[in-house]
């Protein structure tokens, strides 16, 4: 497959009021195309990770809204719509408007992944 919509992915994760994501394999990566809402903080949600963040590197580019990316060190970063960015290892994310990326992570790097990419 050479383009990716929402209507030709499979939808793997949907939180209830707070958002989708949509996920295909395309070679050695994953496209996701995401929409979250305002609020959403993985923060709950990956305490019983290693570390209680995501341990993925994803790259991306967000098409609207803001996010706010903690990492396990102490630093911060804030993504907002027309930012291609990269986010290290040992992150969560809190969700500072509505929000669409477009996301891609390595596949071998995301065996059965079941939580929210960004």
């Amino acid at each position: 497959m050479g383009s990716f919509t929402r209507d030709n992915t499979d939808l793997a994760i949907e939180l209830d009021g707070f958002g989708t994501q949509h996920r295909a394999r395309a070679g050695d990566m994953f496209v996701a195309l995401e929409q979250w809402k305002a609020g959403l903080d993985t923060g709950p949600m990956f305490a019983d990770l290693p570390g209680g963040a995501c341990s993925e590197p994803h790259w991306g580019y967000c098409l609207k809204g803001s996010v706010t990316v903690r990492f396990n060190d102490g630093a911060d970063e804030t993504i907002k719509a027309g930012d291609a960015y990269f986010i290290r290892p040992g992150h969560n994310v809190h969700i500072d408007e509505d929000t669409e990326f477009v996301e891609f992570t390595r596949a071998d790097e995301t065996p059965g992944i079941n939580t929210v990419a960004v």
